[in-house]
């Protein structure tokens, strides 16, 4: 087939940003021609990539995929109008390539943001085109439980038009994937029907997240002895990671274990403050690091802290820190709920605490650390496992690929 995929985020945009090449190369893989209509790379910080500037269309081949680039506002802080008009303007500049929705057999709308979904509908209405959506994240949920917002009649007027274009996106879509179970179940409570929905979970960089053998030389020079527990990932505040330092003063007849965080965000600074006022000595911020180094990392650590806040569309989602986390064959401890804390359980890779319970997860990383290291290495063993029959890229990939056959075979053409 000659699939297109309308994404915001596309390579060389870092962080959640890399999942849409994930997917394309995969598809490229499997033996489809794939285009991508995305625009000029700004995120996570906002700044335009180096080697780009904002033309009114730029064409590039990377990876055996061919990638269409339309302008943008770039803009990734927190001001709620620049970022609606970081998400507008690339709706708008894709929905206007009228010449590049009609050259492929059918649509893969990478919904983050749920705006993306409008040069597909546009590609339907006028050129027959069909299109599934892959639902990374709810809309308006996510927007109406951002800090982008504040109540008001505006913002209630803003999330009823947005539920509106969402009704009339899902509607007209062929099938609608999503990446939890979770998801499925509200969407078919808004009204999509059930036989139009499935789950289809990410998948990582596989060349990338695997199990590596941990290099002492790194771990004495980055001073990480003893019994280590490493969060690597962004530092947000969705992440709820106050509950690992809290967690510590449980923890202190362990006196060899050290608190890792590895990567960054708006919660770092926030962090640190809290660790140098009630945990001294027993926690170290390695700053942002690019995923190579975060894979070399992992390892060095005897468990993986996984976390979430505990907030109700929270429960319906999947952090990818899940999929890497088990592909690289990483014991775990989580402070989740819902889908994500299901998942965890299920793999057997190792334990879960309710959000936001500092108790609770310090009775998880002490069972993790009386295992002793034999135990650990082998819950790691089994999440890779369940990683590789569940989650990979050879599964997602081809459940992928067959809600885009069947649209094709199943749409009634109009005039072209």
């Amino acid at each position: 087939m000659r699939i297109g995929i309308i994404t915001q985020w596309y390579d060389p945009e870092g962080g959640s940003a890399v999942l849409p090449g994930i997917i394309s190369r995969s598809l490229v893989a499997l033996g489809h021609e794939v285009h991508v209509l995305t625009g000029f790379p700004n995120y996570p910080s906002g700044r335009l990539s180096p080697g780009y500037r904002i033309r009114p269309y730029r064409f590039e081949k990377m990876n055996g995929v061919s990638v269409h680039r339309v302008p943008l506002v770039p803009s990734h802080d927190r001001s709620a109008v620049r970022r609606a008009a970081n998400y507008l303007s690339f709706a708008a500049s894709a929905a206007a390539r009228l010449d590049l929705l009609r050259k492929v057999d059918v649509w893969l709308v990478y919904s983050s943001p749920a705006t993306v979904a409008l040069p597909a509908m546009m590609a339907r209405w006028l050129h027959g085109r069909p299109y599934v959506i892959l639902m990374e994240d709810l809309w308006p949920d996510t927007l109406a439980e951002s800090d982008y917002v504040r109540p008001g009649r505006r913002t209630d007027l803003i999330i009823r038009l947005l539920n509106r274009f969402c009704d009339s996106a899902h509607r007209n879509a062929s099938s609608v994937a999503v990446i939890a179970p979770g998801m499925a179940d509200i969407l078919n409570s808004r009204g999509v029907p059930r036989d139009k929905l499935s789950v289809v979970y990410n998948w990582v960089d596989e060349r990338v997240f695997r199990p590596r053998t941990p290099d002492p030389q790194m771990a004495a020079s980055l001073g990480l002895q003893g019994f280590v527990v490493m969060y690597a990932g962004s530092m947000g505040n969705l992440q709820g990671l106050d509950v690992a330092v809290d967690a510590l003063e449980y923890l202190a007849d362990i006196p060899d274990l050290t608190l890792v965080f590895a990567g960054s965000g708006v919660e770092e600074r926030r962090l640190r403050e809290s660790a140098a006022r009630y945990a001294p000595g027993r926690v170290v911020f390695l700053g942002q690091q690019p995923i190579e180094r975060m894979v070399e990392l992992m390892p060095l650590a005897d468990v993986q802290l996984i976390s979430l806040r505990d907030q109700p569309f929270l429960r319906s989602i999947m952090p990818s820190k899940v999929q890497s986390t088990l592909a690289c064959g990483r014991p775990i401890v989580a402070a989740l709920a819902g889908d994500a804390a299901r998942l965890v359980d299920e793999s057997g890779a190792g334990f879960v605490a309710p959000p936001g319970d500092p108790y609770a997860l310090a009775d998880a990383i002490r069972r993790m650390y009386e295992l002793g290291a034999e135990k650990r290495e082998e819950l790691g063993r089994s999440g890779r496992q369940f990683y590789l029959e569940r989650l990979s890229e050879r599964v997602g990939s081809v459940a992928l690929a067959r809600h885009l056959e069947k649209a094709v075979r199943d749409h009634v053409p109009s005039d072209r």
